[in-house]
């Protein structure tokens, strides 16, 4: 089984063991997230499996078509399973039901790590790919936060990510650290965790303390 940053070219040195937890943990959070939006507005059954694969996978979808890249999903099975398994699980909580789920720490957890997790990987992908400083930080900012863009403009509502909460500023700023460390030459396996964790970190400390970019009015 390769993780997305098994199959990234000369970057081979950033491949860490635990990607495919991280892969899992985001898919699972992303796959979630469109579940309760989905199951919330009433949607039927294709409808939130929908909504479910675009909020996890659509990010991801437009990278690798960017970069001239075969779509993970369509040649490795772990992904689609896992989002179809979290929707089962998910229907059988009845967690679509529990209105305060956002407030629930393991979301908030799982979420975040998902966040750090996919703009990494997105970085990672825009080194390969010769990608320039601002082709990095988008792509990076695209795996991120793509999925759910498109998961809110299909279900006619402003992108989240362009009016509320300190999210897509998070993916923002791991792509520049990723691409400025690079050009060092230093980006390690250590450095990748601590910027995971920093990531992570920063996303929870945003919910805590509801951080927000300035508005004009």
């Amino acid at each position: 089984m390769k993780t997305l940053l098994q199959v990234c070219g000369k970057h081979q040195d950033y491949k860490m063991e635990y990607t495919v937890f991280l892969d899992i943990i985001g898919t699972i959070a992303f796959s979630l997230s469109g579940y309760i939006l989905a199951a919330k507005a009433r949607y039927d059954i294709l409808g939130i499996l929908v909504v479910s694969f675009i909020t996890a996978f659509g990010g991801g979808v437009v990278r690798d078509l960017l970069t001239n890249r075969v779509p993970f999903i369509f040649h490795e099975t772990y992904p689609i399973s896992i989002v179809l398994l979290t929707i089962i699980i998910a229907y059988l909580l009845k967690l679509h039901k529990h209105t305060r789920l956002t407030d629930n720490i393991v979301f908030h957890v799982s979420d975040s790590i998902g966040l750090s997790m996919f703009a990494f990987t997105g970085a990672v992908v825009g080194l390969d790919a010769d990608f320039n400083l601002a082709g990095i930080i988008f792509l990076s900012f695209l795996t991120a936060v793509g999925g759910g863009i498109i998961r809110d403009m299909m279900m006619n509502k402003v992108p989240f990510v362009l009016t509320n909460d300190f999210y897509g500023t998070i993916a923002i700023l791991l792509g520049f650290l990723i691409w400025f460390i690079d050009s060092f030459f230093i980006l390690n396996t250590a450095i990748s965790v601590f910027l995971l964790v920093f990531g992570t970190a920063m996303r929870l400390l945003a919910i805590k303390y509801q951080w927000k970019l300035p508005k004009l009015i």
